[in-house]
């Protein structure tokens, strides 16, 4: 809103600080919008943890004008993702993402949950149904669910965030929270600490000591340069005024005692008796608080919740700017700057793609989250598991062109079947059909590998099928590394230029190897196979799921999954665009490849003097506090 509109226009229900220096705030935001700065910031997400108790939820609800169920023993038992976005009306939007544990059944009942309300006081009523849904409620139920509450909430006040409320973090359990629960809730918030575009909130309770609290340490090892991580001291109100324990705060919201990058921000949210309180009767208690308290030596923009706000969504706004820079590169106007562009992007690619085939999955690119759908597209190794996995279970449950079985049975497999007396008359058919120079009483040992190779005939589409879901998996990771390191107009013209070709070449390769290990079995000296012939015949019925071609079948996937699909091309993958390929380019594929186009020129330009007018922003908000490193480094 420009700062010379009335005060009248604006919502009251907004939690809006009527003070110079908000007005001052306002300026600035103003300042980022009109430059068109939000056409370019994606939605920030704030992540809010912290013990229990340390006020997580009433700072959501501080946040978000929400109304979060607070009161004294409850406990957030999932997460709560609450997206807030600006719009010409109110809107109201929730549902229930299944954690990936629900099976088919459950998630259908999931979601089916979506309650419909346009009152923001019904949405704390509807979180507490929310539990019943996820099975929280009722004797013996389970405590935390993996399931996501999602909220989305548009209206003409609200701004651009993304705010994920966590349950609280605890160490010792009890008769109603087991270690098992508390493993489930630590693992919970560090994987939404991991996502690089999260910007931590460590909630803090002053009135707990300091050491009881691990969520600060937490940060500090997920995000050890604590250039996303920003400390959040709540409940200074119920500290004894003058005690050792407020010094001791007050000195960690200046940054003294443990000290983060981006600082430290300080809320006074409800109390057990003024829970009822509307959000602009507890803004002017905490504005008062504040006032005439000793935490009045903090500067103002340490202050309260809609500094918290702007300065969230500012912060936000400079790490996604920064990284999509990165991904941009310098100007490459001369050869030289185009074969060091080339260069980073084949450092990077190789380095993820070497991680990619070992499972080792330590760099950013590989975090993963609830809710998370593409977690196998970058995991290759995972993904290669997982398709090998299925190829064994194709092979064992349908390699077989028929399953013999019993008269009196059913077939218990998924292809053709055929009965033990009919089979029987096939093999003397057989027998009869390959006769040659035999003696009475003798068959021609051909009839065997004959037999054999007709059971084998379901390999050979099976294996194929496997080539191809291999090629499109290391295809998808491919264009999800090269999305990830570079601009969307060079990574099309690698793709299209170096990796395709280079995938097209390895997946010919396994396929024709392949084939090798195939051939093999499609034309099979008779005499390996004597005793599977025995078998076939004389232990049908005692020995049904232990046939010798089992067996086969299971040696043959092992040859397939480490000779040919490890072998002809998982390893090969790191060389197929790296530093040595630059070098070998020709002049003219340097050109091609690391140009960039009038597109790509005009968006950095563009993402400079967005990023200048943000960092200004910065410094005007942070021209308010007295925190000595103003500026925010976000690592490639």
């Amino acid at each position: 809103m420009a700062p010379n509109q009335p005060k009248a226009i604006i919502p009251k229900t907004t939690s809006f600080i009527q003070s110079e220096n908000h007005r001052d705030l306002l300026d600035i935001v103003d300042k980022l919008r009109s430059r068109g700065v939000s056409h370019y910031v994606d939605l920030p997400q704030i992540i809010v943890c912290g013990s229990q108790s340390s006020g997580k939820s009433a700072t959501l609800e501080s946040l978000s004008g929400i109304p979060f169920p607070t009161a004294e023993g409850l406990c957030t038992r999932f997460a709560t993702e609450l997206i807030l976005r600006r719009g010409d009306k109110t809107e109201i939007s929730i549902h229930i993402n299944p954690g990936a544990g629900r099976t088919a059944e459950e998630r259908i009942a999931l979601a089916a949950f979506s309650p419909k309300t346009s009152e923001r006081g019904h949405i704390g009523k509807i979180i507490e149904s929310a539990k019943g849904v996820m099975g929280l409620t009722g004797e013996g139920a389970k405590v935390f669910s993996t399931d996501v509450l999602r909220i989305e909430l548009v209206s003409p006040e609200q701004p651009n965030l993304t705010i994920v409320d966590l349950p609280g973090l605890f160490g010792a359990s009890d008769k109603n929270q087991t270690d098992a629960d508390s493993t489930i809730v630590q693992s919970l918030v560090t994987n939404y600490m991991n996502q690089r575009r999260s910007i931590i909130l460590a909630v803090v309770a002053a009135d707990n000591a300091f050491a009881n609290q691990p969520v600060t340490k937490l940060a500090r090892d997920i995000d050890p340069s604590g250039t996303r991580t920003l400390g959040l001291l709540t409940k200074p109100d119920k500290i004894d005024r003058g005690s050792d324990s407020e010094r001791y705060y007050i000195d960690l919201a200046q940054n003294q005692n443990v000290k983060l990058t981006l600082g430290w921000h300080v809320l006074r949210n409800k109390g057990y008796d003024t829970i009822d309180d509307t959000s602009e009767q507890r803004d002017k208690r905490e504005v008062a608080f504040f006032a005439d308290s000793a935490w009045s030596v903090l500067e103002p923009e340490q202050l309260g919740v809609e500094k918290l706000r702007k300065r969230l969504h500012v912060q936000t706004g400079i790490r996604d700017c920064q990284a999509k820079l990165t991904q941009l590169g310098s100007a490459r106007d001369k050869r030289k700057d185009k074969q060091k562009y080339l260069l980073y992007i084949s450092s990077r690619l190789t380095k993820l793609t070497r991680a990619a085939i070992d499972g080792v999955y330590a760099d950013r690119f590989f975090e993963t989250y609830p809710s998370q759908r593409d977690v196998f597209e970058r995991r290759l190794r995972a993904n290669v598991q997982k398709i090998l996995t299925e190829y064994s279970k194709d092979m064992t449950a349908d390699g077989h062109a028929l399953e013999v079985v019993e008269d009196d049975l059913k077939p218990i497999r998924t292809c053709k079947y055929i009965y033990r007396k009919e089979y029987l008359r096939v093999v003397e058919k057989s027998m009869e059909e390959c006769r040659a120079r035999e003696l009475p009483g003798t068959y021609n040992p051909m009839v065997v590998g004959d037999l054999f190779s007709r059971q084998c005939k379901p390999w050979q589409a099976i294996s194929q099928k496997l080539v191809e879901l291999i090629h499109e998996a290391a295809a998808i990771t491919f264009n999800k590394l090269l999305s990830e390191i570079c601009d969307a107009n060079t990574k099309s013209r690698l793709m299209k230029g170096i990796v395709q070709p280079s995938l097209h070449v390895l997946r010919q390769k396994l396929q024709s190897h392949v084939a090798e290990l195939l051939e093999p079995h499609l034309s099979v000296h008779p005499i390996t196979y004597n005793e599977y012939l025995t078998d076939t015949v004389q232990k049908t019925q005692r020995d049904r799921h232990k046939r010798k071609f089992d067996n086969t079948a299971l040696e043959f996937v092992d040859d397939v999954s480490v000779n040919a699909v490890e072998v002809c091309l998982v390893q090969k993958l790191p060389d197929v665009f790296s530093p040595e390929v630059v070098w070998d380019l020709e002049d003219e594929q340097i050109d091609n490849l690391g140009a960039e186009d009038d597109g790509t020129i005009k968006d950095r330009k563009d993402l400079q003097e967005k990023l200048s007018v943000l960092e200004d922003g910065l410094k005007e908000l942070d021209a308010f506090t007295a925190r000595p490193d103003t500026s925010i480094s976000v690592a490639a």
